[in-house]
C-alpha cells in the first residue's frame, strides 16, 4: 500500500432476495457507479476492496473482490472487512425487503392467488455505526421526490460524512452508464451540484471530496 493511500471499501450493484430457487426480488441497479468509483480509487493508488452484487461487468483489479447476493451476505462481509478499512463507500442498492419465507422448490401455478409476505432487511449503515469512529462513511440516495430534503435527512439520520443524491423521474433515469444530475452533500453542509456528468467524472469529484475529508480528519 502506498504512503498516504486510503483503505477504501466500495459496495456496488444490487442485492437479490430469493423467493424460490428460480425467482428473486431485486432492483434495477447495474453497478456502474460503484465500479467507476472503485476504478478511480485504484487509479489514485488507494487500497480498494470491492464488494459487489450480481452485475454484468468484469470487476477492476481491486486488492480484494468479494461477490455477494443477499443483503444479509453483504452485512456479514462488511462486519469483517470494515475493521481493516478507513472509508466505506456504500454504493450498493440494497433491497429494503426480503421474503419472510423462501420456498425450497419452484413455485408452480395453481390458479389461486399467491401472497408473498415481506420483512425488512437490517439497515446496514446503522448496523455498522459502532465502527464509524475514525472512518469515513459515504452513502447514496435515490429519490423520486423532495430530493434535497430527503437526502439531507438521510445524511443526518445515518450519521454520514458525505452523501451522493440523484433523482429518478420520467426524464432522469440514473441506471446504467448515463450522464446524471447529482447532488453531493457533506456533513458540514457543503453542497456540490453536478449537471449532466458521466459516472467516471462523478467518481473523480467524489474521490476528491473523500480525500479532503480524510486528510481533514487525520489532522484533528
Amino acid at each position: 500500500m502506498k504512503r498516504n493511500s486510503i483503505r477504501i471499501i466500495v459496495t456496488a450493484g444490487p442485492t437479490i432476495e430469493p423467493i424460490d430457487p428460480v425467482r428473486f426480488i431485486s432492483n434495477r441497479s447495474t453497478g456502474v457507479m460503484g465500479y467507476k468509483i472503485a476504478e478511480e480509487a485504484l487509479r489514485r493508488g488507494n487500497k480498494v476492496t470491492l464488494i459487489s452484487g450480481p452485475v454484468k461487468m468484469t470487476p477492476p483489479k481491486a486488492h480484494k473482490f468479494i461477490a455477494i447476493e443477499t443483503a444479509e451476505e453483504l452485512l456479514s462481509v462488511l462486519k469483517k472487512e470494515i475493521k481493516k478499512a478507513d472509508c466505506l463507500v456504500m454504493c450498493a442498492a440494497v433491497s429494503d425487503f426480503r421474503p419472510k419465507f423462501v420456498f425450497d422448490r419452484k413455485i408452480k401455478k395453481s390458479g389461486k392467488e399467491l401472497k408473498i409476505e415481506l420483512i425488512e432487511n437490517k439497515d446496514i449503515l446503522q448496523e455498522l455505526s459502532k465502527f464509524h469512529n475514525h472512518k469515513l462513511f459515504i452513502g447514496f440516495s435515490l429519490e423520486t421526490e423532495n430530493l434535497l430534503k430527503n437526502t439531507y435527512s438521510k445524511l443526518k439520520r445515518k450519521n454520514l460524512d458525505l452523501i451522493v443524491a440523484n433523482s429518478l423521474t420520467k426524464l432522469h433515469n440514473p441506471f446504467d452508464d448515463k450522464n446524471l444530475n447529482v447532488l453531493i452533500i457533506d456533513k458540514f453542509k457543503n453542497f456540490t451540484s453536478l449537471k449532466a456528468k458521466n459516472k467516471a467524472f462523478i467518481s473523480y469529484v467524489l474521490l476528491d471530496k473523500i480525500e479532503e475529508l480524510w486528510y481533514l480528519m487525520k489532522r484533528h
